[in-house]
């Protein structure tokens, strides 16, 4: 929804502009004009229901309508770049392909949601 509002410009007697707000009545931090670009509902402050508000979803870079997709519980910074990662092999200096690992804290991380961070990681094998 898009409120004009027509303010009379007290100096200039009969002059009047239009001065265009958008509104947010869920208060996601999204307005109304941005929630229909992106598919989200301007009526509910978390549209895909997963406890995530549709703004803090868009600012993580994950999807406000695919509750499969939210900010990790970690914490963890997912890039922007995650769904442009194209693999080039698993050499040095080279761009893995994607896989998921458990977190401490039991959550699946994919690896490709860290695309613009150097990863380390350490691993071992008892045979």
């Amino acid at each position: 929804m898009r409120l004009t509002l027509l303010l009379l410009l007290l100096p200039l007697a009969g002059c009047a502009a239009d001065v265009a707000v958008d509104v947010d009545p869920d208060k996601d931090g999204l307005s109304d004009a941005v929630e229909a670009e992106i598919g989200s509902d301007p009526g509910l402050a978390d549209s895909d229901e997963d406890g995530y508000a549709d703004g803090d979803e868009v600012a993580a870079h994950t999807s406000p309508i695919d509750p499969a997709d939210h900010p990790y519980a970690g914490g963890w910074t997912i890039d922007a770049c995650r769904n442009d990662v194209a693999s080039t092999g698993n050499g040095e200096g080279e761009v893995a392909q994607d896989f998921d690992l458990p977190d401490q804290f039991g959550e699946t991380v994919s690896l490709h949601d860290f695309c613009d961070q150097v990863i380390y990681m350490v691993f071992a094998a008892f045979w």
